[in-house]
């Protein structure tokens, strides 16, 4: 109990060191009474022996200051002055009413607005040496300053030196810190306080600041920079090299906003042809940096050439134009350049597809990724990473894992790594929230550099008039947390859009919200928020040594935090041991242990459940050799074939897959792809596709396993002679997932339906059985979860299960998760309660 309370002692403290800080400097944009200045010595000047070292973090920023006070010295034995003055661009350090050699010209130098830069002036009294550092760069130079004295400091505007000081540089700084003949004595973090007194951390003096802005509100609030409103919806871009916000109108026109002089100008007023323009913000830059449309309906690009002001489409959109992927993500593939899409929502479903524009064949194909499975949704935020351009998180969203709306919504808190040269998607994380919890993502993200966190922006769906929050998440482990403040924002579904862009000269994140307003214009606001927002600076004395007291402080800090860790893992550990006493889990081992080491083969195989998967007779997995259309064409000869046996004709191909087609071109179209399949079917030895009797079917031999035949032929044995022998198999062949999880025409439907019927009323029927192994049942349940999450019979099953052999927690959370399931579906109380469930009556 003492180390716990010794802990919290030393958390109350930490935040002194830990926190976000530093001094945002007011500087000709207000009056000269109302100006920043800091008086680091108003209450005694500092004392030193042979030498002393002033270090601080400098930051600039963009404004129309050409000169300021940055640092004002005053020895006091001989009167020494030492001055920093700014004055644009340059940097100069000046002696006694006298310049130095030391003068640096910013621009040279590459220095950036809002980056934190390390300032440092050392004197040193013995030889008679000032050094200056500026970030990298680092200057010598000699100078008379005489021992065992002490100085006056300030920064900014203050008057105490018998001139008169009113102008400062548009400058933030923190965490001064002064050395004293080599030993830390001072380091003020310029924490935000109520007063005008600021703590020194390392001793008990206090600097005293005058008309003090703080750099934490320039990370915790966002600045409305500008409102503007239009008669036709905009689509919007943001210009990374020009930083400015395009808006593009579907008569081609377009106007341009500088979010620096926070004007909007018109580009053209009359132009040649037209963009693509489906109202679902169907726009990004191309590979040659042109403004270009997209359209998925048309299979249609259009790019503005901004020297003859045309767009290279002359057919106009009309409101009619539906988009097929209401707010879908957009990126340029990092290898072809061509434009990518991800998910969206369309026709009362959701979607997972990552869509990839082939300008040879205007077409958009579907990329196949092997690893993990990014589940339907829209309204998802997409980011690049900052340390590998070929990779893309993508987080949270809206939808299901069937894709389709009827069967209700679920909000994701995810996180995925697309690799698009490993095409490769990664599942990192899934953040748990309560079902309360109903906040969706807007369609960017902001990648830290270090692929550490990023940042976007997340509102509540649950009321039209709502607000956007930045949060911060982190791309190792599982979390987000709100920083800052809001900004309004009007949702109206596929009516509204929001974006966040990094607008890099000034190190800000900037925030656009877009809507339809009841007049049937619409309304576009433009917000700006200092980058990192909400960033926690790390304590820094630029890498000094510390005095013993600090040092004991952090020594005590680690070792109690080592201490509090063994004791938590100890008393989770005695407490996992007592549990597992009291509870006696006499058959714990029924439910861990595999109900069978069946594998389902990985070797000449085509795999239906749980996702589309193909493997060759030499165990390569060649799904990706099937394009969106060949995998089509596959499934709809292969599932007719299997389910009825006759196959599928070639007017139903038609039908399904080229409807706008004549007949001939469609002909011709299957007449490529059968070719295409073939060849792709070779390499499972004695498949085959045929032609016969008026009907195309897939011949699949003996040697070639396909899932779904496997499993409805076992059922069949099931259902008319009882046979069970095969069931583990089943199972384990169904615990992959639903069937096609990843693929959704609406032809597709019947055949889910069907077979989804099949199984769980197959797997109903053997649950009856009070003779079936516990496991299996277990098992079962889950698996009929898988294909029917609102099954009674299994929550009946699994809840009865649980509860017999003492897991009444696993029970219990099955139960409520079921509860909550069925009132956001059904829209009312689940009728039975948990004891009902779990009794042998029920």
């Amino acid at each position: 109990m003492r180390l716990i309370n010794c802990l919290i002692l030393l958390l109350v403290f930490i935040p002194d060191l830990f926190a976000d800080h530093g001094v945002y400097f007011k500087s000709n944009e207000v009056n000269k009474e109302n100006r920043t200045g800091i008086d680091i010595t108003h209450n005694g000047n500092i004392s030193y022996t042979n030498n002393f070292t002033i270090h601080f973090n400098l930051s600039f920023r963009e404004s129309e200051t050409h000169y300021g006070e940055i640092l004002s010295l005053k020895e006091a034995n001989n009167k020494n002055l030492i001055q920093v003055t700014y004055r644009m661009p340059d940097l100069f350090v000046i002696h006694n009413k006298r310049e130095t050699k030391f003068h640096l010209d910013l621009n040279k130098e590459e220095i950036q607005n809002n980056r934190w830069i390390d300032f440092e002036l050392r004197i040193d009294a013995i030889n008679n040496k000032i050094n200056l550092q500026f970030a990298d760069k680092k200057l010598q130079s000699d100078i008379d300053f005489p021992q065992n004295s002490d100085f006056a400091l300030s920064l900014g505007v203050i008057n105490k030196y018998g001139f008169f000081i009113d102008e400062v540089p548009s400058i933030s700084i923190k965490d001064l810190s002064i050395r004293i003949d080599g030993a830390p004595r001072h380091l003020w973090p310029f924490k935000k306080t109520d007063n005008f007194l600021v703590k020194d951390i390392l001793s008990s003096k206090t600097a005293k600041v005058y008309n003090p802005d703080w750099v934490i509100d320039y990370h915790n609030k966002w600045e409305k920079i500008q409102s503007l409103n239009f008669s036709s919806l905009p689509s919007l871009l943001y210009d990374k090299k020009s930083e400015q916000i395009q808006f593009i109108f579907m008569d081609g026109t377009i106007q341009s906003f500088d979010p620096l002089t926070k004007t909007l100008s018109v580009i053209n007023e009359k132009v040649d042809g037209f963009p693509c323009f489906e109202k679902a913000q169907q726009i990004i830059y191309n590979k040659n940096g042109n403004i270009t449309t997209y359209s998925y309906n048309q299979n249609l690009i259009s790019s503005y050439d901004s020297i003859n002001n045309s767009w290279n489409n002359k057919k106009e959109s009309t409101e009619d134009d539906t988009p097929k992927l209401w707010h879908h993500n957009k990126l340029l593939h990092p290898k072809t350049k061509n434009i990518t899409t991800l998910c969206g929502y369309g026709y009362y479903s959701y979607f997972n597809d990552i869509l990839s524009f082939n300008t040879e064949t205007n077409n958009w194909d579907k990329l196949n990724f092997t690893g993990d499975t990014i589940k339907p949704r829209y309204l998802a935020s997409l980011g690049q990473s900052g340390k590998n351009s070929n990779c893309y998180y993508i987080f949270g969203g809206l939808g299901n894992s069937m894709g389709k709306q009827i069967l209700g919504k679920e909000f994701y808190y995810d996180l995925h790594k697309i690799d698009f040269k490993n095409q490769k998607i990664t599942h990192l994380w899934d953040y748990k929230c309560d079902d309360q919890f109903q906040y969706l993502p807007i369609n960017s993200m902001k990648v830290t550099a270090n692929d550490s966190s990023f940042y976007t922006l997340m509102f509540s769906s649950s009321k039209q008039n709502t607000y956007l929050r930045a949060i911060k998440g982190f791309i190792n482990e599982a979390g987000i947390a709100f920083i800052g403040d809001s900004i309004p924002y009007n949702f109206l579904d596929i009516d509204s859009f929001a974006d966040l862009y990094y607008w890099n000269s000034e190190n800000k994140l900037i925030a656009i919200t877009s809507h339809k307003k009841e007049d049937l214009s619409h309304e576009v606001n433009i917000y700006t928020i200092s980058y990192e927002p909400g960033n926690k600076d790390n304590f820094d004395i630029n890498g000094v040594e510390l005095p013993l007291s600090v040092k004991i402080f952090y020594s005590l800090l680690v070792i109690c935090i080592i201490l509090l860790g063994l004791f938590i893992v100890r008393k989770v550990r005695q407490d996992r041991r007592t549990t597992e006493i009291q509870t006696a889990y006499t058959s714990t081992e029924i439910f861990e242990a595999p109900i069978s080491d069946y594998e389902a083969p990985k070797q000449n195989a085509i795999i239906l459940f749980g996702g589309f998967q193909v493997f060759d007779n030499k165990g390569k997995d060649i799904t990706y050799r099937f394009s969106p259309t060949l995998k089509e064409l596959f499934l709809l000869i292969l599932l007719n074939t299997i389910n009825e046996g006759n196959g599928i004709s070639s007017k139903r191909i038609q039908e399904y897959l080229w409807p706008d087609k004549s007949e001939s071109n469609a002909k011709n179209n299957r007449g490529v792809n059968i070719k295409k399949l073939r060849g792709i079917l070779e390499d499972l030895p004695g498949t085959e596709v045929v032609f016969d009797n008026n009907y195309w079917k897939i011949i699949l031999p003996e040697n070639i396993f396909c899932d779904l035949e496997y499993v409805r032929n076992a059922i069949k044995l099931i259902r008319e002679q009882g046979n069970i022998e095969n069931l583990a198999e089943i199972i384990i062949i169904l615990q992959r997932g639903s069937m096609l999880q990843d693929i959704f025409p609406e032809w597709l439907d019947s055949f889910k339906d069907s077979n989804t019927g099949l199984i769980v009323s197959t797997l109903e029927e053997i649950l009856k059985d009070d003779n079936i192994d516990k496991a299996i049942s277990l098992a079962i349940s889950n698996v009929i979860f898988q294909f029917d999450q609102m099954n009674e019979t299994a929550l009946k099953t699994k809840c009865h299960l649980l509860a017999s052999q003492g897991k009444h927690s696993l029970a219990i959370e099955t139960f409520e998760h079921y509860r909550k399931l069925y009132l956001k579906f059904y829209n009312e109380e689940y009728q039975f309660t948990f004891k009902d469930i779990v009794s042998k009556e029920n």
